[in-house]
């Protein structure tokens, strides 16, 4: 029953650190910024 406890609460912990690490690297690289500083080019058909 330990072992359980122990490998879900690391699993629990990974997740969470995990999704820590991606929201701070989305927010760091500002997708949305980069877009308006240097847009794409108007394809002319």
């Amino acid at each position: 029953m330990l072992e359980w406890v122990i490998t879900l609460g690391f699993v629990g912990c990974l997740g969470l650190s995990g999704g820590v690490f991606v929201h701070f690297v989305k927010s760091g690289l500002n997708l949305e910024d980069s877009s308006r500083i240097d847009p794409l080019p108007e394809i002319e058909e």
